[in-house]
């Protein structure tokens, strides 16, 4: 296509280009496709190297029918973003549009590259074109046929001998790149030799950060506590944090947000750093919610020892202290968990903000649920769709979903990849809060760590309880009727234990979780999510689906 057709198509609004004025502030917009002639203003432009894990670089062949440049090799992937698009953003879309692939990570490698060139046709280039590489891509391309005619991985060695010997075999803007691009390289040379660790590595740098941050919180307490001592308490707030936080627990958060990285594709040394932060503010997040929530349930044990609640009123009593010792625990339960919250939410200061927003989004659906948990309780209610709704926001998206969107969000993730994490996530969520529900009333209390039957006493509003109450009839269904009363009683919970057993309901809630699980599992073929990711999800699924604690 030439200059003369170029005249007679338009792109849409919303493919306008960013119109620069000669320092690069962003002066108006124009149409993409018209706007580029024999005087084309300076607008806005990116490129995209990607390099695979073995050090190769990607490099392409324009289609034959582009309008400029046509059939020559250039770099992986270039374009232009849109009014009020982000760099980064722009270079995901285009990146997934042009060679089917999903990227994160992105490392930016000249930001300040411009140029000019004029095609055979005589249209001119005239951008401002900031360059950004990503390392470790394990994906194949598969690329639109109106974008890319060839592809193929070179040595980053050969593309330099390559463009230095035949440049005007290579785009312009490529010829112009390489060589500034391997200068940069060096000043990084790191990087795109360092694999993304894998899980057991990224687990123990998430406990190693605990262990930093609870060092630093330590030290800042002393100050802040000034010599005050430390009264009826065995151990002050951050020593207890530390007992309850260091080598506890299944870190099921941390592993989904690691896996949502590797599904879009996550890469770089910041990136990374980035998601060994999230994996620690959730652990503190994790450690608030529990201590927290057996506050307001009134549980006794969490994770096969004393609720934190129980442990301060027993030290309380041990102490001979004054006042009354179960207020007492709840009270410094209460402060626990607020200090373990400073901690998570200071952790988080200092990520991006799009993991920034998503996180507070699941701190909002976290209370929101738990409301609801409480006030349905309170209100009696057995329904269906109320103990669904409760357990997708206190249960679902707080425990898988919004884990897996922060960890893809680190990575650059795009809305799409988002979307597809978000429909993943909330039926894995799903499978999960009902494994919940069925390992509170027929768990094993030496594995899970906790009693059964807290939930039919507590009269949670949970989809166990809204199912049987569709299928309990005569005695157990009076049962049903008092549970969460003051005249229910643990004899009463394990009586409705058997009734509900004996009622097939283990196996309907088996028979849901089977189904939200292999519903999970479709989403995975369909997404554009890597390879690893899907391989390291799938493998998650199956684990969190049937867990035994």
């Amino acid at each position: 296509m030439r200059t003369a057709e170029l005249t007679n198509r338009r792109s849409s609004p919303a493919d306008d280009v960013v119109l620069l004025d000669q320092s690069g502030v962003p002066i108006g917009r124009a149409d993409r496709v018209t706007v580029h002639s024999g005087r084309t203003p300076l607008h806005l432009a990116f490129s995209c190297y990607l390099f695979n894990s073995a050090g190769q670089v990607l490099v392409t062949r324009r289609a034959l029918g582009k309008a400029t440049w046509p059939g020559v090799w250039t770099n992986a992937c270039c374009g232009h973003p849109r009014p009020g698009e982000r760099v980064e953003d722009a270079i995901v879309r285009r990146v997934r549009e042009e060679l089917g692939m999903q990227v994160g990570g992105l490392v930016p490698m000249l930001p300040d590259f411009r140029y000019q060139a004029t095609d055979a046709s005589g249209v001119l280039e005239n951008e401002i074109c900031p360059v950004y590489a990503v390392f470790g891509i394990e994906q194949t391309p598969a690329p639109n046929p109106d974008e890319v005619a060839e592809w193929a991985w070179l040595g980053w060695d050969h593309l330099q001998a390559a463009v230095a010997a035949t440049p005007r075999v290579f785009s312009p803007w490529a010829a112009a790149q390489v060589p500034l691009l391997a200068a940069a390289l060096d000043r990084c040379s790191g990087l795109q030799d360092a694999a993304l660790p894998g899980l057991p590595a990224y687990l123990a740098d998430v406990d190693a950060l605990l262990g930093t941050e609870l060092a630093t919180l330590g030290r800042q307490w002393a100050a802040a506590i000034d010599g005050l001592d430390v009264h009826v308490l065995a151990a002050d707030l951050p020593g207890w944090l530390a007992e309850l936080l260091l080598g506890t627990g299944k870190r099921l958060r941390v592993r989904l947000a690691y896996w949502g990285f590797v599904s879009a594709g996550g890469s770089g040394a910041d990136s990374y750093r980035h998601l060994v932060r999230l994996g620690a503010a959730l652990e503190f997040l994790q450690l608030f919610a529990l201590v927290h929530d057996d506050v307001m349930d009134g549980s006794v044990r969490r994770r096969g020892r004393p609720a934190a609640r129980v442990q301060a009123a027993d030290w309380h009593r041990e102490a001979v202290a004054k006042g009354d010792a179960t207020r007492f625990g709840d009270n410094l339960a209460i402060l626990l968990g607020d200090l373990a919250h400073v901690q998570a939410d200071r952790i988080v200061d200092g990520l991006p903000a799009e993991a920034r927003a998503l996180w507070y989004e699941m701190w909002t659906e976290l209370i929101a649920g738990q409301r609801a948990d409480l006030t349905g309780a309170a209100a009696g209610r057995q329904d269906l769709r109320h103990a669904e709704r409760v357990a997708q926001l206190k249960s679902g998206r707080y425990s898988v979903t919004r884990p897996l969107q922060l960890g893809a969000a680190l990575a650059g993730a795009g809305p799409d990849l988002l979307a597809t994490l978000e429909t993943f996530g909330d039926h894995l969520g799903r499978a999960f809060a009902l494994r919940d529900d069925y390992l509170g009333l027929w768990g094993d209390p030496s594995v899970t760590g906790k009693p059964v039957n807290d939930d039919l006493l507590s009269g949670k509003a949970t989809v166990l309880l809204a199912l049987a109450s569709d299928r309990l009839a005569g005695a157990a269904r009076r049962l049903l009727g008092r549970v969460g009363g003051p005249g229910f009683t643990p004899a009463d919970a394990a009586a409705l234990n058997a009734a509900m057993w004996d009622a097939g309901l283990a196996a309907e809630i088996d028979a849901r979780i089977s189904a939200a699980a292999g519903a999970a599992v479709a989403v995975l073929a369909q997404g554009p999510l890597t390879a690893s990711g899907v391989a390291g999800l799938r493998e998650l699924t199956n684990a969190i689906a049937w867990r035994d604690a």
